[in-house]
């Protein structure tokens, strides 16, 4: 079986040659920023957009994507050719680099890796998942940077947990560890907008699709809510939509997945089969340096 091939600082290589340097700042210190994406039909879903906000969260760490977003996406075309990918998951990382002193940032890393999708059980969609909560806060919440010790430490505690929803100090349900959060009360659909949160690309595609059919509010839910709130998923995209019918010990709704939730699992479905997706220029929280 061929090895799967990657693209690392410049050269396309196969698994078995794809190294960093130990000195490299995201082993050293953990800095560094990724973005994901999969296709649809081999095509990239909004690649433009996921790039964007790699660009946007690069920028905001003082760190300089190595290439044009142009070449990174012609890199992506030219894997997902290599690697004979009927679907795919892409993730694009750029590191800190090599650092001389181990802490100084200096020309970063890229690295692409595009793989056979993973795809998640249908029982997840049809029958919904659990979720827990939990205080530990992620560090620069506004960008994806490639620091998740409080996903996996949470999640490594908790086997039989399928996601974690992140906990602020006022007790409001903020995102998940790997996903957008909303839920619904009644007909209105609420999720979190602070610059607590990852402005997800999914997100923001089932906003817009969301508010062709309910009234949205854009304000997060507090702990003291959950009993009060009737369907309850998470966005994201390698998960698309899935449903929530339990976080910690409460049962959301009826503790079957809702019809409005099956109803944008379906409109989000076929907004993926569409021959084209226009950009959908998320606005971005402010970073204060």
């Amino acid at each position: 079986m061929n090895q799967p091939i990657y693209y690392i600082n410049g050269n396309y290589v196969p698994e078995s040659e794809a190294k960093l340097s130990v000195f490299d700042l995201s082993i050293l210190r953990g800095f560094g920023v990724f973005d994901y994406l999969r296709t649809y039909k081999k095509r990239p879903f909004h690649l433009w957009d996921h790039l964007e906000r790699l660009n946007y969260s690069a920028e905001n760490l003082s760190l300089k994507v190595p290439c044009s977003l142009a070449k990174i996406a012609n890199i992506i075309d030219s894997l997902i050719k290599l690697n004979q990918l009927e679907e795919a998951g892409i993730k694009i990382i750029v590191t800190g680099g090599i650092s001389p002193d181990q802490f100084t940032p200096q020309t970063a890393s890229l690295i692409v890796l595009v793989f056979a999708l993973t795809k998640y059980p249908k029982l997840f969609y049809t029958k919904g998942i659990s979720a827990i909560t939990t205080s530990l806060a992620r560090s620069f919440p506004k960008l994806k940077t490639t620091q998740y010790i409080p996903a996996i430490v949470t999640l490594h505690a908790n086997h039989q947990a399928k996601e974690a929803i992140y906990l602020n100090q006022a007790r409001e349900l903020l995102e998940a560890t790997t996903s957008n959060f909303f839920c619904f009360k009644k007909n209105i659909l609420y999720t979190c907008n602070s610059d607590e949160i990852l402005l997800g690309v999914t997100r923001e595609i089932v906003l817009k699709l969301a508010s062709q059919k309910f009234p949205v509010q854009l304000r997060p839910i507090t702990y003291e809510e959950l009993s009060t709130i009737d369907e309850a998923f998470i966005t994201a995209s390698n998960k698309e939509i899935v449903p929530i019918i339990k976080i910690d010990h409460h049962q959301i709704g009826t503790g079957k997945v809702g019809v409005r939730t099956k109803e944008m699992i379906q409109v989000f479905r076929e907004y993926t089969q569409q021959s084209e997706w226009k950009s959908l220029s998320i606005p971005r929280h402010v970073i204060n340096k």
